[in-house]
């Protein structure tokens, strides 16, 4: 009686929330406001954002673009407002120091990251702790094609095929599609937990193999001495025009992603996702789309990994360990898994709050911490994280159908409780 005393409050206030809501758009300049109202508000929105690095400082610029971009995501559903959204982040960085370029560099890599891991994971239901193993084939490739004598292998020494950065990233597309599918094709009867821990060792084993072939990746030495990319006769090197590739490949990865969940082969993946025993008896191929989610989540990785090594110039086995894929999952099911759209919100708290963490102290007037980021940066991240679970455990964005599912179990639990 008493969990039903507590709950009972928050629902009815809810409810007329709801109601008042719906009165609302009932009269005719309601319904005008909630008609034409975010073609006003989402300019402003991203006129908020792209000014805040010049006005505010850091942390709060970055506090200041995650609500403004958890509005824009959640008023988003249009030509015009992904337009908007881009024109914003695009404008971003030109406020920007280098400290502050290099992040958005990181939160946009681990986005387009995030998407590839969320056709596996929040469209097919596949858990996948080894991502990082895709992430680790497009860097190599990029370094054993295009590195100088200087910094190549030995074994890369002994051809030189003249590429760029450009040609790299369709054949890191289709290798690591090609190791995703290898990947798929021994797993295909696991599930859960078995799958994940699986899949954690491929993606150690590639780290582990790198760093032991001495003859074909150097080892723990490395490549190094890597090209940036050309654009009409100069180089890409630094982090905002680096920053700007990685925004396009991550429009292209979003646009992707959302066709694909509305065809077909997302409905597909949905059911085997719901539930694969009842997908196979309705007359799903679960294996092909298995092997699809693999390889499309695989070579989004690839690429991701294609411009990792070209920004920092080098590739070594430490750049890939186990935290690159528990950083990825994590911003996925932040985020919301199932939406491409909320994997930005995810990548903002899991990669970017723990650089603008680094110089921040307390001053409580009477009493000042000094380097309490320094310090405690990632207790502060952890304490974040746990929150967000704990007061979403949908994550910021979910997908509807994920929402509707977590509404349900809180009814269930409501049910039970009485």
């Amino acid at each position: 009686m008493v969990q039903q005393r507590r709950r009972l409050p928050r629902s009815l206030t809810s409810e007329a929330l709801r109601e008042r809501i719906d009165r609302m758009r009932a009269t005719s300049g309601g319904a005008q406001l909630f008609r034409f109202g975010p073609y006003a508000l989402l300019p402003l929105l991203g006129a908020i954002a792209a000014l805040s690095p010049a006005l505010l400082s850091t942390r709060l610029t970055f506090l200041l673009i995650l609500i403004v971009a958890y509005l824009m995501m959640r008023i988003v559903d249009n030509l015009y407002g992904v337009a908007v959204l881009a024109l914003a982040l695009a404008l971003l960085p030109t406020a920007m120091d280098g400290f502050e370029r290099n992040i958005m560099f990181n939160v946009a890599l681990y986005t387009v990251l995030g998407i590839g891991l969320n056709v596996v994971v929040g469209y097919a239901g596949l858990l996948d702790l080894g991502y990082v193993a895709f992430f680790a084939a497009g860097a190599y490739l990029y370094a054993l094609v295009v590195a100088p004598d200087a910094g190549a292998s030995e074994w890369a020494q002994n051809w030189d095929l003249g590429l760029t950065f450009w040609p790299v990233l369709p054949l890191a597309l289709v290798a690591a599609a090609l190791i995703g599918v290898a990947l798929g094709v021994p797993v295909l009867r696991l599930r859960g937990d078995y799958l994940a821990i699986v899949t954690l060792g491929f993606g150690e084993i590639i780290r582990i193999m790198a760093n032991n072939e001495d003859y074909y990746t150097s080892g723990p030495r490395g490549l190094f001495l890597l090209p940036k990319p050309p654009f009409f006769g100069r180089e890409l090197d630094t982090a905002q025009e680096l920053y700007f590739v990685v925004l396009v490949v991550a429009f292209v990865a979003v646009f992707a992603a959302e066709r694909i969940r509305d065809s077909r082969v997302g409905r597909a993946w949905e059911a085997i996702r719901e539930d694969e025993d009842v997908a196979s008896s309705m007359g799903i191929d679960t294996t092909v789309y298995k092997l699809l989610a693999f390889a499309i989540g695989a070579a989004i990785g690839g690429v991701g990994g294609v411009i990792v090594a070209a920004k920092q110039g080098s590739v070594f086995p430490t750049d890939f360990n186990l935290d690159v894929s528990i950083n990825v999952l994590a911003l996925v099911i932040i985020g919301g898994m199932g939406n491409v759209r909320g994997i930005l919100l995810g990548a903002l708290l899991v990669v970017g709050l723990p650089d603008v963490l680094r110089d921040f102290n307390l001053d409580l007037g009477f009493v000042t911490f000094q380097n309490v980021g320094a310090d405690y940066r990632l207790v502060i991240f952890g304490a974040a994280l746990v929150a967000v679970m704990v007061l979403r455990p949908e994550g910021l964005l979910p997908s509807r159908r994920r929402a509707a599912e977590f509404r349900e179990a809180e009814l269930l639990e409501q049910e039970y409780a009485t």
